[in-house]
C-alpha cells in the first residue's frame, strides 16, 4: 500500500460556489486518504476613509462583525467535515489572500492546496488578478484549482 503523499492539505475558502465545490472535492480526497485538512478564509483590512474619529470605529465594527461571521460559517463547514470522521482545523488570517494562503501552505508545512478560482478572464483578470494565479506561481506545494462551469 502506498504511503499518503498529502498528509496535510489547506483548503482557502471566499465561500463562493467554486470554493465549495473546492471544499468537496477536498474532503472526498482528504476522506479517502486520511489527510488532516487545514480550512482557511483570508480577511482583508478595511480601508478608512473620511472623519478618522468615526469611521474607525463603525469601520472596526463591521469588521469585526464579519470576522465573527467567517468564524462560525468556517466553524460549520470543519464540524460537518469532523462528524465525518475528519481531522479538521479552522483559521481565520488577515492580509493579503495570495499572501497569507502561500504563508500558511508554508507554515503549516502543507503537501497540497486546493482552492476555487472563478476563472475570470480579458479585462476583469487584468483589473481584479487572480489570488488564484498568485497562489499557484509562489505556493510551496502543488495547487489545485476548482471552477464552477459557467452557466449559459
Amino acid at each position: 500500500m502506498a504511503s499518503n503523499p498529502f498528509h496535510r492539505i489547506v483548503v482557502p475558502t471566499d465561500f463562493s460556489d467554486s470554493a465549495e465545490r473546492a471544499w468537496a472535492l477536498a474532503k472526498r480526497l482528504a476522506g479517502s486518504l486520511g489527510s488532516e485538512v487545514v480550512l482557511a478564509h483570508i480577511l482583508v483590512e478595511p480601508v478608512v476613509y473620511g472623519d478618522a474619529a468615526l469611521a474607525t470605529d463603525t469601520t472596526w465594527q463591521l469588521f469585526e462583525q464579519g470576522r465573527k461571521w467567517v468564524e462560525d460559517e468556517l466553524e460549520k463547514w470543519a464540524s460537518g467535515a469532523r462528524a465525518e470522521g475528519m481531522a479538521v482545523r479552522a483559521i481565520v488570517r488577515t492580509g493579503s489572500a495570495n499572501k497569507e494562503i502561500v504563508t500558511l501552505a508554508t507554515d503549516e508545512g502543507a503537501e497540497l492546496i486546493i482552492m476555487g478560482t472563478h476563472g475570470r478572464s480579458g479585462l476583469n483578470r487584468v483589473l481584479l488578478g487572480s489570488v488564484a494565479d498568485r497562489v499557484i506561481r509562489f505556493a510551496p506545494c502543488p495547487v489545485l484549482t476548482v471552477r464552477t462551469p459557467d452557466v449559459e
